[in-house]
């Protein structure tokens, strides 16, 4: 049975984990527009009306929990790619076309669930230049039903979440670090003070795997870019 099977469809929320933390029910809560929409570090989230925003409880245990960020953005990956669209992860819980940002992934902890927002860049038609993103219209030049959008990339991450809890991490690292972006290039951590390395791998916990000049080194948090770039 899915886990998926009650949904709650908003006009407009401050964000919809915001709207899940004041709620005890358990649904998936979407909203055409968030006035406060957020991801990683508070950094805010462009969420205009043509977006798809919406958020959705993880009551389960699951093996390899930290590397929820990464399967959901493998999920996303596989319905654009249904689609007909290649996309890449960037690490740990974005994903990109062409070089733009289209999704954004995140995961926070609350006393007793584990709440997933999401935000994909459907039918929006443009975005202000500072924000380096992209969306399906833009890309392929049509417009999507974001119903049609939603039930699609809630199957893919229903069938993934049955994998991570039934046989963890590593059955699907593969699928992930192929699609990894700037795989084999140089990249900058930025740590204080930055770490520059050549990203080689992804390691079974799902951090990111640098050879430095002072040798191999694990990642575990962090935002990193192609050297000599700007990606955010």
């Amino acid at each position: 049975m899915s886990r998926f099977y009650s949904l709650v469809w908003l006009e407009e929320v401050s964000s919809t984990q915001d709207w899940l933390k004041e709620k005890s029910i358990n649904c998936v809560v979407v909203a055409r527009r968030q006035t406060k929409g957020r991801g990683r570090y508070g950094r805010s989230w462009h969420s205009d009306e043509g977006g798809l925003y919406f958020s959705f409880p993880l009551t389960e245990n699951f093996k390899d929990e930290q590397t929820l960020p990464l399967v959901i953005a493998l999920s996303v990956c596989q319905m654009l790619e249904d689609y007909g669209f290649l996309a890449s992860i960037k690490w740990v819980n974005d994903v990109y076309i062409g070089g733009k940002k289209i999704c954004g992934i995140l995961v926070e902890k609350t006393k007793d669930r584990t709440l997933i927002g999401i935000g994909l860049n459907v039918n929006q038609k443009r975005f202000t230049d500072d924000l380096q993103a992209t969306s399906l219209l833009l890309v392929s030049g049509r417009e999507y039903h974001l119903a049609d959008v939603l039930l699609k990339l809630l199957d893919r991450i229903d069938k993934n979440l049955d994998l991570l809890k039934e046989r963890g991490f590593q059955v699907l690292r593969e699928e992930i670090k192929k699609r990894l972006l700037f795989l084999g290039e140089e990249v900058v951590l930025y740590t204080d003070p930055p770490t520059v390395g050549i990203l080689t791998d992804l390691s079974p916990e799902g951090y990111l795997v640098l050879m430095t000049a002072q040798g191999e080194k694990k990642v575990v948090s962090g935002n990193i870019t192609l050297r000599g770039t700007m990606l955010s």
